[in-house]
Order: structure tokens, then sequence, then C-alpha cells
């Protein structure tokens, strides 16, 4: 086994020289991110945004603003080879800037050609906002609850409320979290009942070994006899007040001021019912006149028609592709989006699945006839 030479001294002292050279080049990762030094925050607060603040030529208010702005978003960079991109964008500023303000005729004009961009955008984007919000108001009112008088009657989940078209969301929310609600508060009432039933026959049971203890002269300690049933009491107890407040809330006095609400909101639906209809007869067609066209053919036709067209003419009307009204609309040659719907539900699209089907229905109205004389002959001693 060979020995591994000592190195001499003078090897030693060089490889500290070295070690001394290199050690202060080699690099260094801080613990805290860079967005957190002070080396990286001084410089780009107070030389580079304060600088391009400064020395933006006055009246510039559109640059000012874009400098802000971006400043504004890029804050959040946490990207060390992002943020150095956009520092070196914008100490390209500065020096555009800065060349400006010193009467660079080239980089004023850039400037002035660069705020009027600025301000069309900034234009441009107010007006698509306006736009944009007043879209959003539009469809907000086509949404917007109705109130037409009529009420959602009192229940254990809620009191006397409006009936509003469309119904808002939260409303039904409650009145569904409050029924869910009730329905797993009685469910904890039966499991409670079932414990402190349970409880008391345990407790029964001690008390009448305890007596026989005594009788025999042992000692005995109890472990379920006296307050062990206190925490289901106390829950029961619980669960009865809001019972209460249930029965409470369905019996609640209805508020005054929503009665006349629902009155006045009666009134204001005749009214605009009235006008409504006076506005039609004067010529203009309205969406319910257009509903109204639809739903029938018009009065003079329908006069001359018998009922079974007028059911043959509703059948062509409804929606429905299936059923006896999809076998109208195929027989009467209305176009369709799905033609053979109406075959698939009837089982009609094969004929030898057609004539089974037939065969069993035959056999089942012979069956429940043979059934039903026979029920009558053996019942017919029994009248006489």
């Amino acid at each position: 086994m060979s020995v591994v030479p000592i190195p001499l001294p003078c090897s030693a002292a060089h490889r500290v020289r070295i070690a001394s050279v290199i050690s202060p080049l080699k690099r260094v990762r801080p613990r805290a991110p860079f967005y957190e030094l002070s080396a990286h925050r001084v410089p780009t607060l107070w030389s580079l945004y304060r600088g391009l603040l400064r020395t933006c030529t006055r009246g510039k208010l559109q640059i000012r603003f874009r400098v802000r702005m971006m400043f504004r978003k890029n804050q959040h960079i946490v990207k060390a080879h992002s943020a150095k991109e956009q520092l070196v964008m914008g100490y390209k500023w500065l020096e555009s800037f800065k060349r400006a303000k010193q009467g660079d005729i080239r980089f004023q004009n850039v400037l002035s050609r660069y705020e009027r961009m600025i301000a069309s955008k900034r234009e441009k984007t107010a007006w698509k906002m306006r736009i944009l919000e007043a879209f959003n108001w539009e469809a907000k009112l086509r949404r917007r609850p109705i109130f037409k008088g009529s009420f959602i009657r009192p229940s254990l989940d809620n009191k006397l409320l409006p009936r509003l078209i469309p119904q808002p969301a939260h409303i039904s929310g409650m009145i569904v979290r409050r029924r869910r609600a009730r329905e797993r508060r009685w469910e904890q009432r039966e499991t409670l009942k079932s414990w402190a039933h349970d409880l008391r026959y345990e407790s029964l049971f001690e008390y009448a070994l305890l007596k026989t203890v005594h009788l025999s002269g042992q000692l005995m300690t109890l472990t379920t006899y006296g307050k062990s049933d206190e925490p289901l009491l106390k829950r029961q107890a619980e669960l009865k007040e809001c019972m209460m407040r249930d029965i409470s809330r369905y019996r609640a006095t209805p508020p005054a001021g929503l009665v006349l609400q629902g009155k006045q909101a009666r009134r204001d639906r005749v009214t605009n019912k009235t006008s409504q209809r006076q506005r039609e007869r004067s010529g203009e067609v309205t969406a319910t006149t257009l509903k109204r066209r639809r739903s029938a053919p018009p009065a003079h036709i329908r006069e001359l028609m018998t009922p079974r067209q007028l059911l043959l003419d509703k059948a062509i009307r409804e929606p429905s592709e299936g059923g006896w009204s999809g076998a109208v609309k195929a027989h009467m040659g209305v176009h369709m989006h799905m033609p053979q719907k109406w075959k698939a539900e009837g089982g009609w699209e094969d004929e030898e699945k057609k004539k089974l089907l037939d065969d069993m229905e035959r056999e089942i109205r012979a069956e429940n006839e043979r059934r039903r004389k026979h029920s009558k002959l053996e019942a017919a001693p029994f009248s006489e």
C-alpha cells in the first residue's frame, strides 16, 4: 500500500494564497430576495422612479401617468431576470427624458408624440369602459327582480316574503338552507332521545344493583346515575328553542308596509297592462303581441277550425319533438331537429319490435279481461 506524501510547507502556503485571492470572487447568494435588499430598492425608487418623474417635461401628464402605471404594474415581479429587463428599459427612458429636458429637439418630438399616443389610448379605453358599464347596466335591468304583488306564504323556513320574478338566488338559498338545517336538527333530536332512553334504563339498572349491593353489605360506585344526562338535556333544550323560533316565524304577523307595497304593485300592474293594451290598439307591436300571435292562429281563422284541428295546431306549436306531439309534427311535415325522436321514445323505430310490443299488449289486455270476468263470477253469490 502506497503512502501519501506530506505536502511541503511552501506548497501549503501557496494554496492559502490562492484561496485568499479566489474567495472574494466567489458569488454569494443573499438569504433575502433581491426586492427586499436596499441595494435594489434605494436606486430604483430614489434614482430611477423619482428621476423619471422629475425629468419629465412639464405638461406631460400622460407620460407621468404611464410611468406611475408601469411601476405599479411591475412592483410584484419576483424574477431577477424579468426585473432586470424592466430596469434596463426604465434607465433608457430616463436617459431620453434627460436629453429632452436639456433641449434635444428630436427627443422632445418623440415625447410629444408619445404623449398624444397615451392620451388617445386612455380615451379609447375610457369609452370602452363606459360602453361596457352601459351594457352591464342594461343586462342588470333585464334581470332585475320585479314585484307584481304576490307573496310567498309564511312557513317554518320563512316569514311572509314578496314573490319576486325572477326570484333572487339568496332567497331560495336561505329557504333551502333552513330546511336542511331543520332536517339535521330533527335527526339529532331523535338520536338524543335514543341516547337519553339508554341512559335512563342504565341508571335504573345501576340503582337497582346498588340497592342489592347495599343489602348485602358491600360498597359500589355509580357511573351513570345522577347528572350524566345533563349535556343531552341541554342540547335538547337548544333544539326545542330552534323549533320554537321556526314556529314563531310561521306565525309572524305580516308587515303592514309589505302588504301596502303588494297592493300598490298590483295597482301598478293593472295600470301597466292597460297602457300596454292601449299601445297595441294604436298599432304598436310589443313582445306580448308577438307571443300571442305565436300561441294560436288569428281569430278569424280560429273560428273556422274544428276542435280536432285546434288540437293539432296546438301540438304543432309546442316545442316538444317527442311523443304524440312529435308524431303529429312528423305527419304534418313540420321541420324537427331530431325527426326520429318520437319513434325512439315509443319503440317504433323497429317493425319487429313494434309487432312484439303489440302482441304483448294484446296478451295483457286479454289476461286482464279474463281476470275481470272471473272476479265478477266469484262476487255474484255474495251480492245475492
